[in-house]
């Protein structure tokens, strides 16, 4: 088999990956997208649960400040709505039964209080970590050497309180909080702003907006621009570099020399690509410690959306569980109610072993507590994770545990030599997000495009 000639090869098919690629192009480079998975998007995945019904078992929403993403869906023809958020959430915390939003609100406004001035506190925190080297950070040591979790136990909250900050937290984590180290935290919300605009669903934050069609339109009609230049079920599996070209093999013979190479992919998937010579020890030591969270997403299907009869928005959040929070997560113009409900951290560690019938039921009992009757009557339903995906191996965040960022920190999107890195994973701005990925695989490009000018 003739090796494949390219200016850049990009190893990866997901967002950054894409958007690098067709960054590249548009520099008169030319590049070749490398895909281990039969399909592109990466974290990105959109089914249909009943013809004309999509779903998203990947990334989903979109906030107001996600200026990159709005630009793209526009330039695309991808339409746009708002997350519906009309009628009240309702709550299940701390053995306080099931309660309505404003009743809840009002039975634990001392709490909340305690709670939203933390949040302040954390954006105070937040504002010293530079998101482009949280390790300089005045406190980067001290912070570093805890998690975020005994962090979060040292003020002095209720219990109530704690147990809807963790929630909140691992809704954005995907892992408990004593996993993450209190700067990845504070990085974490730098990058987005302050905490209205990451934990808030509504005006400011950043799960506001979908996608007519579903999300998996932004990585189908960017594949549709590149078509000639991606390759899939083909994964790389070691990358030769020199001081001025690549060479890349990949599983079933596939051979690509260039002088450039964007690994599009998360740190721990990059760290199961040999390279040959071998990158430097931190950047091995790096992706040994930057694990992905863990997720899962489940859908139930109704002949209509009769909780917002109630006056309900289809938000839950609960600490019994199996789901922590949920979504109203209809389609305008389709009749049918659509609940989704989020298994994260360790939910979905437990929950995804089980069998999908006893997932199911778990989740049915909790739908009818907070939704009553109805709940327990799905047309259909369809879950998944992303821990089994074999080329993902879990999802949209990669966390930095206790002592990663201040030790190997500056290897996670530094060139070295001709191999640059781009996943949402390294963004500056929206890091975890799709905004994110755009914002890594633009960066990456454009790093290249001026080496190789």
């Amino acid at each position: 088999m003739p090796a494949r000639e390219a200016d850049v090869i990009v190893v990866g098919a997901g967002l950054s990956g894409l958007i690098a690629a067709r960054t590249l192009l548009g520099a008169g480079l030319t590049p070749l997208v490398l895909e281990a998975d039969e399909r592109v998007g990466g974290r990105i995945l959109t089914e249909e649960v009943l013809p004309g019904l999509p779903v998203e078992l990947g990334a989903q929403w979109i906030g107001d400040t996600h200026e990159r993403m709005f630009a793209l869906a526009a330039e695309l023809g991808v339409q746009t709505f708002p997350q519906y958020e009309e009628g009240e959430t309702s709550y299940e915390l701390a053995g306080s039964g099931v309660l309505r939003e404003n009743e809840f609100h009002a039975r634990y406004a001392d709490e909340l209080a305690a709670l939203d001035a933390v949040f302040e506190r954390l954006d105070e925190l937040a504002a010293e970590v530079p998101p482009e080297a949280p390790w300089q950070a005045p406190h980067a040591a001290e912070w570093d050497a805890i998690t975020a979790g005994a962090w979060y136990d040292a003020q002095g909250l209720s219990h109530i309180a704690r147990t809807l900050l963790e929630i909140c937290t691992v809704g954005i984590l995907a892992v408990p909080t004593v996993e993450v180290s209190f700067l990845h935290l504070l990085f974490t919300i730098q990058t987005c702003g302050v905490t209205s605009q990451l934990y808030a669903e509504s005006e400011g934050g950043a799960q506001t907006t979908r996608f007519i069609g579903g999300t998996g339109e932004i990585p189908k009609r960017l594949a549709a621009q590149l078509d000639e230049y991606i390759v899939l079920n083909t994964p790389v599996q070691l990358i030769e570099h020199t001081a001025d070209s690549v060479t890349v093999h990949c599983r079933g013979g596939l051979v690509a020399r260039a002088r450039r190479v964007i690994v599009a992919v998360s740190p721990t998937l990059a760290g199961r690509i040999m390279y040959d010579p071998a990158l430097p020890g931190v950047r091995d030591q790096l992706t040994q410690r930057i694990p992905n969270g863990s997720a899962m997403k489940a859908f139930f299907v109704y002949d209509e959306p009769f909780w917002r009869n109630e006056g309900l928005n289809g938000q839950i959040i609960s600490d019994i569980g199996p789901a922590r929070m949920s979504n109203d997560t209809c389609i305008p113009g389709d009749e049918h109610g659509v609940v989704l409900l989020f298994l994260e951290g360790e939910q979905a560690r437990v929950y995804g072993t089980i069998p999908e019938r006893e997932r199911r039921e778990a989740l049915t009992a909790e739908l009818v507590r907070h939704f009553g009757g109805k709940a327990a009557n799905p047309v259909c339903y369809l879950d998944g994770g992303w821990s089994e995906r074999q080329w993902t191996r879990g999802c949209y965040n990669a966390n930095m545990g206790p002592n990663v960022w201040t030790a190997y920190g500056s290897a996670l999107s530094a060139p070295i030599g001709v191999i640059h890195w781009a996943s949402t994973d390294t963004a500056v701005r929206w890091s975890a997000y799709m905004e994110g990925a755009v914002e890594a695989g633009e960066r990456a490009a454009r790093a290249v495009i001026a080496e190789l000018r």
